[in-house]
C-alpha cells in the first residue's frame, strides 16, 4: 500500500495535479490496493475537519482580507518606513519592516508578499533598486509573517499535533523578530555592496505622524495575543475577534469598506479557506494509511540508528525540511511530513513548540526557493524579473534565514522562553 501510496503521489504531482487532490487519490488508489473499504476516505475526511480549532482558520483569513482592503497596509508601510527609511538601502529595511508588522495581519505568507509587494515594489524600481533583489527581498520578508501571529501555518500544525496554538503564537514573536534582523543585516550588506541609496532621516514628528496613522493596525496583533494570553478568548475565539476588530477599523475608521464589500471580501476568504480545508482533509486519508503502514516507526527507526542527540536529529530534520519546501506548499509538507516525524519528536524528549517553530521557518524557506517558491513567484511577476535571476538574488536572505532556524536548534529558549514564562506568570 505504502509503495502504491507514494508512486501515486508522486505521478500526480508530476501530472501537475493540485496537492490535496494528489492526496486523495493517491489514498484512493492505494486503500483499493488495500482491499480497505473507500468509506473510510468520508469517514476520515469529515472527522478531519470537525475540528474547533480549525475554525480559527476561516475567521483569521476573513480579518487578513479585512485589514487589507480597509488601507491599512499603506499606514503599516509607511510606519516602517519613517523607522528604517534613513539606512542605506533604506526601502528594503521598509520592506522587511512591514514583512514583520504585517504579520499580525495576514497571517498568510503570499497574502503579504501579494499587498506589500505590490505596494513597495514599484517605488523600490523606481529609485534604482535591481529589480531581482527587490523580489527576492519582498519574498523573503513575507516568510516573517507565517511565525509572527497570528500563524495559518501554526494552526496547521497544531491541529495535526495537538500542540496549544496559544503556545505556538507566542513562541513565533522571539524568532520573528530574529528573522527581521538577520533579513536586514542581509539586505544592509547587500545595499552597501551595491551602493543603493539612503532614505532621509525622520523628524520625530515624521515618526508621530506615522505611528498614529498605522495605530489600529498595530494593535490587532496585540489585541489577538492579548485575549489568548490573559485567557480572555481562546484563539479560535481570538479570532473572531480579529473580524470584528478589523470589520469595525475599515468601515467606521478607515471608512474604506462599505457594506456592498463584504460579500466580495468573504468570498476570496471562502476560497482560500477551501483550500487549506481540502488540503487538510485530504491528507487525513494519507496519513491514515502512513500511520497503518509503520512508516513514521520506519522513519524514527532509521534516524535513530543515525544519532540519538536531539539537536542533530532536528538539523537532520530542517535538511528535510529545505528539501520538501522545494516541492510542495508549506501547509501541505506539514500535514505530510509532521505526522511521520512526530512520534520520533516525542521518543527524544524534543520540546514541542521548538519543533513547531523550526519546522513552521524550516518550511517557509520554501516559499522563496524553486521550483515552488510561491512567495517568490508573486514578487517576481511584480518585478517583472524571471524567477531564476529572482532565485539567484534570494540566496543571501535564505541563508540568513537557515542561520536563524539553526540558532533556534542550538538554543530552545529562543523558542521557548516566551509560550512558558507567560504560562508560569499566570
Amino acid at each position: 500500500m505504502a509503495t502504491v501510496l507514494f508512486v501515486a503521489f508522486a505521478v500526480l504531482l508530476i501530472l501537475n495535479m493540485p496537492v490535496s487532490f494528489a492526496l486523495a487519490v493517491a489514498s484512493v488508489m492505494a486503500l483499493l490496493y488495500g482491499g480497505l473499504p473507500l468509506a473510510l476516505v468520508v469517514q476520515k475526511m469529515t472527522a478531519a475537519m470537525d475540528s474547533f480549532v480549525l475554525l480559527a482558520v476561516p475567521f483569521f483569513l476573513l480579518a487578513g482580507h479585512l485589514m487589507a482592503r480597509s488601507g491599512i497596509a499603506r499606514d503599516i508601510i509607511d510606519f516602517a518606513d519613517a523607522l528604517v527609511g534613513w539606512m542605506r538601502g533604506g526601502l528594503a529595511h521598509a520592506n522587511i519592516g512591514a514583512g514583520m508588522l504585517m504579520g499580525g495581519m495576514t497571517g498568510s505568507a503570499v497574502a503579504e508578499a501579494s499587498s506589500t509587494g505590490g505596494a513597495l515594489i514599484p517605488p523600490m524600481l523606481k529609485k534604482g533598486y535591481g529589480a531581482p533583489f527587490t523580489a527576492a527581498v519582498t519574498a523573503a520578508a513575507s516568510t516573517i509573517s507565517v511565525v509572527i501571529p497570528p500563524s495559518i501555518p501554526m494552526i496547521v500544525f497544531a491541529v495535526v499535533t495537538g500542540v496549544s496554538v496559544g503556545d505556538l503564537f507566542i513562541a513565533g514573536i522571539v524568532p520573528g523578530i530574529l528573522m527581521t534582523v538577520a533579513l536586514m543585516v542581509t539586505a544592509w550588506l547587500i545595499a552597501v555592496r551595491q551602493g543603493y541609496q539612503r532614505g532621509p532621516r525622520p523628524t520625530l514628528a515624521t515618526i508621530a505622524r506615522a505611528t498614529r496613522a498605522s495605530v489600529w493596525g498595530l494593535l490587532m496583533p496585540v489585541v489577538i495575543i492579548g485575549s489568548i494570553r490573559y485567557g480572555i478568548a481562546t484563539p479560535t475565539e481570538a479570532s473572531v475577534v480579529a473580524v470584528v476588530y478589523g470589520m469595525v477599523v475599515g468601515r467606521y475608521v478607515y471608512r474604506t469598506i462599505a457594506w456592498r464589500d463584504l460579500p466580495g471580501i468573504i468570498l476570496d476568504s471562502a476560497v482560500t479557506t477551501g483550500i487549506v480545508m481540502l488540503m487538510i482533509a485530504a491528507a487525513s486519508v494519507y496519513g491514515l494509511i502512513v500511520t497503518r503502514e509503520q512508516i513514521p516507526q520506519a522513519a524514527a527507526q532509521l534516524i535513530l540508528e543515525l544519532t540519538n542527540n536531539p539537536q542533530l536529529v532536528l538539523l537532520l530534520i530542517l535538511c528535510v525540511y529545505l528539501v520538501a519546501g522545494m516541492l510542495l506548499d508549506l501547509a501541505a509538507n506539514i500535514i505530510i511530513l509532521v505526522p511521520v516525524l512526530w512520534p520520533l519528536v516525542k521518543r527524544l524528549d524534543i520540546d514541542p513548540v521548538q519543533f513547531g517553530v523550526v519546522t513552521v521557518i524550516g518550511l517557509a524557506i520554501g516559499l522563496i526557493t524553486p521550483p515552488v517558491g510561491a512567495c517568490l513567484f508573486v514578487t517576481c511577476g511584480i518585478a517583472k524579473t524571471d524567477l531564476l535571476r529572482g532565485s539567484k538574488a534570494a540566496a543571501p536572505f535564505i541563508l540568513a534565514l537557515i542561520v536563524v532556524v539553526l540558532l533556534i536548534i542550538a538554543v530552545p529558549g529562543i523558542a521557548t522562553w516566551l509560550p512558558y514564562s507567560a504560562k508560569a506568570m499566570q
